[in-house]
C-alpha cells in the first residue's frame, strides 16, 4: 500500500475483525469513514457468480462519468483484462485474504492517471463471504478528473495483504507484477472513432 487512504480504511477494517477472518457489512459505520466515503464502494456476488457494485462513492461515479450502481465490477477493466479482475474481485468477496491492485486510467481523451484500489471482504446478513469493501485513491489528482471520464483500468500490480500484519509493513510485501501496459493510451490513440457525442475505442478483434 501507497496511499494515505489505503492505510486508513485497511487500519479501520482490521479494527472490525474481532477475531473473525472478516467483518460484517453492519460493522461499518459510515460516519467512522466519513472522509473516505466519497472513494469507498461495496460490491456483492450476484446469483451467477458476477460481482456487481451495490454502493459507490460519488467520487467514484464522477470520475467515471455515471452511477454505478448494479454495474458489473470487472466491466471497468479494459477488455483484456476483465477476466482477471473479476477472478480477483469475487477471490476476495468469497475468501478472507484482502487485494490491493494498482492501475493505470484511461481516459476518454487518452489520458492516464495512476491509482491504487484496495479490496477488503466482509459478510453478508447470512453470515457468508459474498461481498467486499473497497475503495480507489488516484495518485496526483489531475485537473481533467471529473470532466473527462475514465473509460477503463489496466492493473499492472497485486498484493495480496496479512492482516494480522501491521499496515506499515505491508508497503514492503511483495507485489506481483502484471504485464506492462504503460503504451495503452498511445496504442488506442489510433483506433478511436466518434459516434454521436461518445468516443468508441476499438478492442482489436476481428473475429
Amino acid at each position: 500500500m501507497r496511499h494515505k487512504n489505503s492505510f486508513e480504511l485497511f487500519d479501520y477494517w482490521t479494527s472490525k475483525l474481532d477475531g473473525r477472518s472478516a467483518p460484517t457489512r453492519t460493522d461499518i459505520e459510515p460516519a467512522d469513514i466519513r472522509t473516505l466515503l466519497p472513494h469507498v464502494f461495496i460490491c456483492d456476488l450476484a446469483a451467477d457468480g458476477q460481482l456487481n457494485f451495490r454502493l459507490s462513492g460519488t467520487a467514484l461515479c464522477a470520475l467515471h462519468g455515471r452511477e454505478l450502481k448494479g454495474v458489473s465490477f470487472a466491466s471497468l477493466w479494459l477488455s483484456d483484462g476483465v477476466r482477471n479482475a473479476g477472478r480477483t474481485g469475487a477471490s476476495v468477496a468469497t475468501g478472507s485474504t484482502p487485494a490491493i491492485l494498482s492501475l493505470d486510467c484511461l481516459s476518454q481523451g487518452g489520458q492516464v492517471v495512476q491509482a491504487e484500489m484496495l479490496l477488503l471482504p466482509i459478510t453478508g446478513p447470512s453470515g457468508q463471504h459474498d461481498r467486499l469493501i473497497g475503495m480507489l485513491s488516484i495518485f496526483d489528482q489531475p485537473y481533467w478528473t471529473g470532466h473527462d471520464p475514465i473509460v477503463g483500468f489496466s492493473s499492472t500490480g497485486i498484493r495480496f495483504l496479512d492482516q494480522t500484519r501491521d499496515p506499515l509493513f505491508l508497503a514492503n510485501r511483495p507485489e506481483i507484477k502484471l504485464p506492462d501496459t504503460k503504451k495503452f493510451a498511445g496504442a488506442f490513440t489510433g483506433n478511436r472513432k466518434k459516434v454521436a457525442h461518445l468516443v468508441v475505442l476499438d478492442g482489436g478483434r476481428r473475429d
